[in-house]
Order: C-alpha cells, then sequence, then structure tokens
C-alpha cells in the first residue's frame, strides 16, 4: 500500500469525527486531515471538511474557497458550494453566480436529517516555489435571501508542509540540517518510540436521580420510564465515555421508595420496576448481566428517618421512636399517621417523603487509552497506533513519507504519551521547534521525553537545561542522549 492511499484510509475511517481541527466561517467549519503534495509540476492539496447541517438555512449557499498565500502572492483552489436543503432555490438563481464562481463547482446539499456531514477536498494546481513558504487560508462567501453576499476569510494553516508523492522524492527528502524554520536536530539525536501497553485505571462515577423533583417520571409507564432513566445515566457518563479507550465495566442502580398504601403493594411493585428496568438496559447493550445489578427498596426508612431527625417537624422524637420499634409489617406507618392528629405523618408526605424517592447509581468506568495493538477500545477497525508506527517504520527515518505518518499519530491519538513525543522529535528534525515545544507540553514529567526535551532546549539555546535532560535521558540508557551531548559539549 502506498503512503498517499495508507493516509486517505485513515481519513476515511476517522470520518466520524473532527480531529485536531481548524476552524473557519465563524468557527462553523471543521478543517484537517490536510496533506500537501508535490507531484511533478502540480501541487495536490487535500483536506476534510466537516460542519453541522444547521450551517444554513435551507435557501442559503456557503462558496468554499481555499487560498494559498504568501506576501503579495496567492493563488485561489477550486470552490465547493455547500447549499441548503432546498437545492431548486439554488438553480433559480445559479444565472447569478455565473460571473463569480468557476464552472464544474462540486456542490454539496446539506440536509439536516443527518446532522454532521463533511466532504473531502481534493484538487490540483500548477506548482511555483513561493507555495513552499505560502500559508493557507479560506474564504467562505456566504449568499442569502434579500440580503448581500458576506465574505469571511480565515487563516486555518500558517504555514503548509508540503511533501514528495512516492516515487517522486529528491536526495534531499531525507536529508537532516538547516532548515528555513530555523537549526534542525540531527537524526542520531531524536529518540523515537515504539507504543506500549498502557496502565488500566478506574473511574468511578456517581449520581442521583431525584424522582419527585419531576413527577412525570412516577406517573410514566414503565417503558417510558427507563428510556427516560436511561437518557439521563447516559447523558451524565457521556463525557467520561467521550475520553478514548472509556468503557462502562460496572454499572449499580438502586431504587429508593417512599410508604405509599400497602407495604407488600409496594414491595411488588418496586421488584417488578427494578425488574424491568435491567431487562431494560441489558436489551439495549448497556451492559451483560454479570456487570449490571438494579435493586430496589420500596420503603427506604433509614433515609426517612435520618431526614426526620435533621428536620423541625413536631413530635420528631416521637416519630423516630415509632420508626425504631414498630415493625413495618406490624402498622409502622399507621402508628406514626395517627400520632398527633396526623400533623407529623402530614409533614414528612411533604418534606421528607419527595426527598426519599430517588435512584443512585454507580458506574465502574475501565480507562485503557490505547490497547496493545493500539486500537481505541480494542475496535479492530479503528485506526490502529501500532499500524501507523509500523508503516512509518518502513520508511527511512527524516524522509517526508515518515515524517508525515508520525506526526499523523500525534493528531489522531492526542492524548498518547509516544505518539506525541514522536511528532516533537520529528518537528525538531524539521526545526520547529514551537511544534515540537507544542506536542511536549503534556510530557514534562514524563522519563520517555526527557532525550527530546533536552534535545528541544539544546536548539532553543538553552544549554543548561538541555544538559540537565540529556543526562537524565542517558541514565536511563538512551543512546541518542549520548550523541546529543556528546556534541553539546563539544561545542560549548
Amino acid at each position: 500500500m502506498n503512503i498517499r492511499s495508507f493516509l486517505l484510509g485513515c481519513a476515511l475511517l476517522c470520518a466520524s469525527a473532527p480531529l485536531a481541527a481548524q476552524v473557519a466561517y465563524k468557527g462553523q467549519l471543521y478543517i484537517n486531515q490536510e496533506k500537501f503534495t508535490r507531484q511533478g509540476e502540480l501541487l495536490r492539496v487535500q483536506l476534510r471538511v466537516s460542519y453541522d447541517d444547521n450551517i444554513l438555512n435551507s435557501g442559503e449557499t456557503l462558496n468554499f474557497t481555499p487560498v494559498l498565500k504568501s506576501g503579495t502572492q496567492l493563488k485561489a483552489l477550486s470552490s465547493v458550494i455547500v447549499n441548503g436543503s432546498e437545492r431548486e432555490k439554488y438553480d433559480k438563481r445559479s444565472s447569478a453566480f455565473a460571473k463569480r464562481l468557476r464552472r464544474n463547482v462540486a456542490v454539496v446539499t446539506s440536509d439536516k436529517r443527518h446532522g454532521t456531514r463533511y466532504f473531502l477536498y481534493d484538487t490540483t494546481v500548477p506548482y511555483a516555489e513561493w507555495m513552499g513558504k505560502a500559508a493557507l487560508y479560506v474564504e467562505s462567501e456566504e449568499r442569502g435571501w434579500g440580503r448581500k453576499p458576506h465574505v469571511y476569510e480565515d487563516c486555518v494553516f500558517n504555514s503548509i508542509h508540503i511533501g514528495q508523492a512516492p516515487g517522486n522524492s529528491d536526495d534531499s527528502a531525507s536529508h537532516v540540517g538547516s532548515s528555513e524554520n530555523g537549526t534542525a536536530a540531527r537524526q542520531s539525536w531524536v529518540q523515537f518510540l515504539n507504543p506500549t501497553e498502557p496502565d488500566v485505571h478506574e473511574v468511578t462515577v456517581t449520581g442521583t436521580i431525584a424522582l419527585d423533583d419531576n413527577r412525570h417520571l412516577c406517573e410514566m409507564s414503565a417503558q417510558k420510564f427507563n428510556t427516560a432513566v436511561y437518557d439521563d445515566i447516559n447523558s451524565r457518563l457521556s463525557a467520561e465515555l467521550r475520553v478514548p479507550g472509556t468503557t462502562v465495566d460496572q454499572l449499580h442502580i438502586v431504587g429508593y421508595g417512599a410508604p405509599i398504601g400497602n407495604y407488600r403493594t409496594n414491595e411488588e411493585r418496586s421488584a417488578s420496576r427494578a425488574l424491568s428496568l435491567k431487562n431494560f438496559l441489558m436489551t439495549n447493550k448497556v451492559l451483560g448481566v454479570d456487570g449490571l445489578s438494579v435493586t430496589w427498596i420500596a420503603e427506604d426508612w433509614d433515609s426517612i428517618a435520618t431526614l426526620s431527625g435533621r428536620s423541625d417537624m413536631k413530635l420528631k422524637r416521637a416519630v423516630l421512636d415509632i420508626i425504631s420499634t414498630v415493625p413495618v409489617v406490624n402498622g409502622r406507618e399507621d402508628e406514626i399517621e395517627h400520632l398527633g392528629g396526623g400533623a407529623p405523618y402530614a409533614f414528612m408526605k411533604q418534606y421528607i417523603f419527595p426527598k426519599v424517592r430517588r435512584l443512585s447509581y454507580t458506574a465502574q468506568l475501565l480507562r485503557r487509552g490505547v490497547t496493545t495493538d493500539g486500537t481505541v477500545n480494542g475496535d479492530s477497525h479503528a485506526v490502529s497506533l501500532t499500524g501507523l508506527v509500523a508503516t512509518a517504520q518502513n520508511f527511512t527515518v527524516g524522509s517526508r513519507e515518515y515524517n508525515d505518518i508520525v506526526d499523523l499519530t500525534a493528531r489522531l491519538f492526542p492524548d498518547n504519551a509516544e505518539a506525541n513525543i514522536n511528532a516533537a522529535g520529528v518537528a525538531l528534525m524539521r526545526g520547529n521547534v514551537g511544534q515540537a515545544e507544542q506536542y511536549l507540553r503534556n510530557w514534562q514529567t514524563d522519563p520517555r521525553a526527557y532525550n527530546n526535551i533536552g534535545v528541544m532546549y539544546m536548539l532553543q539555546g538553552n544549554w543548561a537545561k538541555a544538559e540537565v535532560y540529556l543526562e537524565m535521558a542517558q541514565s536511563r540508557g538512551v543512546k541518542e542522549a549520548t550523541e546529543a551531548l556528546n556534541y553539546l559539549r563539544n561545542v560549548k
């Protein structure tokens, strides 16, 4: 598989969400998976552009045009039109656009039934030398009924890295030395890591759903009640589950009720409700039977006693005495109801019982990050970090193909230490110290990053810090640190 096909495959696998995206058009267009490739006398530009369907009203049109700029030189690329859902309105206005839009322009129609949409942008233009130092802008021309067109211009990439197409790379592709960004690190100084098995750690999420705060919950049918509980718990766990590698391992739900008439009837209803909720959650594949438990306490007298003791209810000591001495099956509720002319019981019905009726849950989540094969959550269809690294190793370290793939790993796995440390190494060999610093920012205390941090400080001219980090890396047996230290000490 050549590198172009491989990267395009990665883009398709990641089509569900924009990763490390740049934004344009009022923050509503997300642009990522950028690739600029020199193909003989042509420059090929590839982008992934994502957007939500509410970006346009049905009768509006957005003209998306990437533009390369360097100083006074610029080159507008092919346009793509994003239409609102009523396509015929655009057709009626097409003659008005004829003088402004290129012919044979791709058209993407927004459809609000599908939520988030995207298109893969791929075009070629004649290559000019100034493009190697160009920035990429996006001009977004917004047109709608009854108002003049408005153009938004956004700089999405301050600089672009132009790679060579496979088979067209020149002799300098793997050269490491000076760079237009500044002094570049030698290949022998930079350490590249292989993905390792990450630590698995548990995350505990607890919560409570008050049933009487929203009384219609108690009045719902079993199906609607179960759906409402499922949606509530799912929304509360969604932030944690969005972290790559996080799965639900166990979920424990306990329902708590308050006295409503006959105790034995309450017990039967509670058992039925617990079983119904558990079956619903299992049917919706929240968890299997081993990791899911749903129980229900028909009348939570422990909580009733605690809340009553903290209240300003009259005769609360007498109430607490009845709770502690009279069994439920022997008429505990009746005893309280007849106490003090019913005033304490009326107080409990209004202020105590509503607080008791609730669902509490405890979710045990496992956060694996990346598995042994490098896939998120062990999904064989996901992009594999190990696979990316293995593919990169088919090319010479420092070549454009190798660098592009290693840089891609940090974009696809932003929370992975090895991916970021390796991408920092590529940035150092390119002389892009600022980008290397961004990749290493979250790994300053990670011993695996010490070598590349030391090289970064060396390129910044901070030799004291460079020597400290390189010595720490050398003590861990990193041979690249010895190479960098020898150079550092010879030039000091």
